[in-house]
């Protein structure tokens, strides 16, 4: 009996029974022809394994949601022009193979998908959209969250468009007010109130319109490879006369950043990339363009003496409409409440059917203690992961350390003091498995874990620390972890994706990476270099080629980037330039060596590790320093 993740596609042939009934030896015989010309090799031409039928449909089973979409269109397609219409239901699930059979809740769902399904069409799971390739997203319309019997939770269900059966906004009307009755409901609550203003002040139909709010629209033709609601919060201007302290409203929009990517349902963009865009337009449709979301979330905090005020607005990239404002007067003890509040209130503005209880609860207090929090808005702004400046992972450490003399029970302090303990050793030429900072910085991250379970950045530094140690499992179900308590913290899946490289796991590694840098346009290089290095590990070395290219324009002295494509270049043989790339390495870090890299393990145990030393040594990478 195995377990694993597969993508089930459920099919079955409408009104066979009525079929049968009116001539059952020419609907046998044309639906054998069928499966025998079409299904069985359109099923074992992408990969898939049929292991049951029920002699009007059939259960099949694929290693990836790509080619399981595939072979349902194709299969489709095929019916188009045969005397059967068939409904098709895909998901991504855990399954238990035993005996030649397939059980498990991926089953079930595929098969209650189906059974939703329009005849011709074919419908799939929030799971097979979110791990479809990322340049798919145009293959799916969301239909809405449906409800499916024995299923305990609503599903999110999407059509996938095909050519020849367009998918229009008139035949999804009925479709969309039954899945929608409560966001519709609020519809017209608010139409009416908006034709009720029209009668002490006319307006414009266009201006009526701009007052709906965007999440109401029945168009819902714009797809992503993640469709969920995306939105950007925006560095909140500090308005304080002391401008020598701009890290307390830096430290509110990180905060509230991570509170509303803690949603599921919610794609955040990260806080680096809306710094790196800051001050570049004032037009917030052209912002929202450049970081590819739908909403932006702009602010500002004047902080004076114990006094706090805090303003935000939410604002629909497509119109430019403002949908939400709200101003807060507050004691500056009482930060936390206020982030509290105004997370809630605008993960409510953005996903109407999200409990308000549910986005409260994203929103934790951190410590009671304010100088603490102080300190530790200062360490994130000295050093942050993939950084290389030795002094500042001390000056953080120094702050991180002042904090938990103020709060030793300040969970997020400690996980960034154990940072800085880890990243030090990994510095060091090949790294130190044994050294005794090493242990400490898990130590402290594992205390982090215990005094706030749901920390991500503690499974993160966990997972960092024991991959230096050689515990690649082990880093592996860290990294894991953090992804599952932080669906949208590109850290943490970034994380994953580098304890998938050092695991063996680089189909999934590559995936991770790119949802990585979606969800942060505007990243750092170090994640250029997990994204290249993943492409290289997955054998895709033109595409890691270009990766590391783009990486190497942006920062041309990027010590990680410049040895992937030294590796790159020795494996296809360019060795001229990949001596000229291996120079380049060694100018900038005297300490490089095969035998270092041997050490460090950035491939860990696999047999990839010994090819990636010969595609360096084929660079004239120097043996020792």
């Amino acid at each position: 009996m195995q377990r694993k993740l597969a993508a089930i596609m459920a099919a079955d042939i409408v009104g066979y029974s009525l079929l049968m009934a009116e001539n059952e030896t020419a609907t046998y015989a044309e639906l054998r022809a069928v499966f025998d010309a079409l299904i069985a090799p359109t099923v074992n031409r992408h990969g898939g394994r049929t292991f049951k039928t029920t002699g009007d449909g059939f259960l099949t089973m694929f290693p990836s949601v790509n080619e399981a979409v595939d072979a349902a269109i194709a299969i489709q397609q095929g019916f188009d022009k045969g005397p059967f219409q068939l409904r098709i239901g895909i998901n991504l699930g855990d399954v238990i193979e035993d005996n030649g059979d397939v059980y498990g809740d991926g089953v079930n769902v595929a098969a209650r998908l189906e059974a939703m399904t329009e005849p011709g069409h074919i419908f799939v799971s929030g799971a097979v959209v979110m791990a479809a390739e990322r340049n798919r997203g145009d293959l799916f319309a969301k239909v809405g969250r449906r409800r499916a019997k024995n299923i305990p939770e609503l599903l999110n269900v999407y059509r996938v468009r095909r050519s020849g059966s367009p998918w229009t906004a008139w035949p999804r009307v009925p479709m969309v007010l039954r899945s929608t009755a409560a966001r519709w409901s609020y519809g017209v609550a608010t139409i009416m109130l908006i034709l009720i203003g029209t009668q002490i002040a006319p307006l414009p139909l266009a201006a009526m319109v701009s007052r709906i709010p965007a999440v109401l629209s029945l168009d819902q033709t714009r797809t992503r490879a993640d469709p969920r609601p995306s939105v950007a919060v925006m560095p909140f201007a500090t308005m304080s006369g002391n401008v020598d302290h701009p890290y307390f409203a830096d430290g509110l929009t990180e905060d509230v950043t991570t509170a509303l990517a803690q949603n599921p349902e919610l794609q955040v963009i990260a806080r680096d990339s809306t710094y790196a865009v800051r001050g570049q337009d004032t037009d917030v449709r052209k912002l929202g363009a450049k970081l590819g979301v739908d909403y932006v979330i702009e602010g500002s905090a004047r902080r004076e003496g114990d006094q706090l005020r805090v303003s935000a607005q939410l604002i629909d990239v497509g119109n430019g409409a403002h949908l939400w404002s709200r101003s807060y007067d507050r004691k500056v003890a009482d930060v936390f409440t206020v982030q509290s509040e105004l997370t809630t209130e605008i993960v409510a503005q953005l996903a109407p059917y999200i409990g308000k209880s549910e986005a409260a609860a994203a929103a934790q207090r951190p410590t009671d203690n304010l100088q603490a929090y102080d300190l530790v808005l200062q360490a994130r702004t000295r050093y942050r992961h993939g950084a290389t400046d030795q002094n500042a992972i001390l000056e953080a450490r120094e702050l991180y350390q002042r904090a938990l003399e103020m709060d030793p029970a300040y969970a997020a302090a400690r996980a960034g003091l154990a940072l800085t303990y880890i990243a030090e050793v990994a510095q060091r030429p090949g790294g130190q498995s044994t050294a005794p900072e090493l242990d400490l910085g898990l130590s402290e991250a594992r205390q982090a874990v215990r005094l706030d379970p749901n920390l991500g950045l503690g499974y993160q530094v966990i997972s960092f620390g024991l991959a230096l140690q050689a515990d690649y499992s082990g880093g592996l179900q860290a990294a894991q972890r953090a992804v599952d308590l932080n669906p949208n913290d590109p850290d943490s899946m970034m994380a994953l994706a580098k304890a998938q490289v050092r695991f063996g796991d680089y189909r999934d590694a590559v995936a991770n990476a790119e949802r990585a840098r979606r969800l942060h346009p505007m990243a750092p290089e170090y994640y250029a270099y997990v994204h290249g290095q993943a492409l290289y590990a997955d054998g895709q070395r033109k595409e890691a080629a270009a990766v590391i290219a783009e990486c190497l324009v942006r920062a041309p002295r990027d010590s990680n980037c410049l040895l992937i494509q030294a590796a790159v270049q020795g494996a296809d043989g360019d060795l001229e330039k990949a001596h000229a790339t291996m120079t380049s390495l060694i100018a900038i870090r005297p300490t490089f060596s095969l035998e270092a890299e041997r050490a460090y393990r950035r491939f860990g145990d696999k047999p990839l590790m010994d090819e990636f030393l010969q595609d360096l040594a084929r660079a004239k990478a120097p043996e020792t320093a």
